[in-house]
């Protein structure tokens, strides 16, 4: 049996929803310490508070939000992990899709990554030290390509634990 796998990680709608809604507490939170009505702050830091915690959190979420893209990640046989922003340009359906190996980066799994059974937080680092998480939900991929995802990202981490023991 083969872990290779190539899958597009969409943006996940239902983490983009839990964006907004932490924003919008956040709001509330700041709105609720201007009125007043949470904690016994001075007038003019409760009015502080009150402009400056809304526009933070919707910034954050704005940020948040403009910078989600579609990855593309592929894994070879032996482990091997490619990286490359995904766009319609870039298409698959090419035979040899020589788009990944032009624009992709090779990267590593790193230990800190989590692999829980309904979330992937995969902890990618490039050949430069630069780190990447990419956020794996089930909405982000299909059901066939998130299951293999995670078979191919546990045995990439179970195997660089015994190589590390091996050594």
């Amino acid at each position: 049996m083969s872990i290779a796998v190539s899958a597009i990680v969409k943006p996940s709608r239902i983490l983009g929803a839990l964006m907004l809604a932490m924003a919008a507490l956040a709001s509330t939170v700041g709105i609720l310490v201007g009125l007043g009505v949470v904690g016994e702050l001075a007038g003019p830091l409760r009015a502080i508070l009150a402009v400056c915690i809304p526009i933070l959190s919707f910034f954050g979420f704005y940020h948040g939000m403009r910078s989600r893209k579609p990855i593309q990640l592929d894994i070879s046989g032996i482990g091997q992990i490619r990286i490359a922003e995904w766009s319609d340009e870039t298409s698959c359906r090419e035979s040899k899709r020589t788009h990944v190996g032009l624009n992709g980066d090779e990267v590593r799994l790193l230990p800190e990554s989590t692999f829980w059974p309904l979330m992937l937080l995969l902890r990618l680092e490039d050949v430069n030290g630069r780190v990447v998480t990419v956020p794996v939900l089930p909405d982000s991929v299909s059901r066939d390509g998130f299951r293999a995802l995670s078979v191919a990202c546990r045995w990439i981490a179970a195997n660089e634990v015994r190589s590390k023991a091996n050594h």
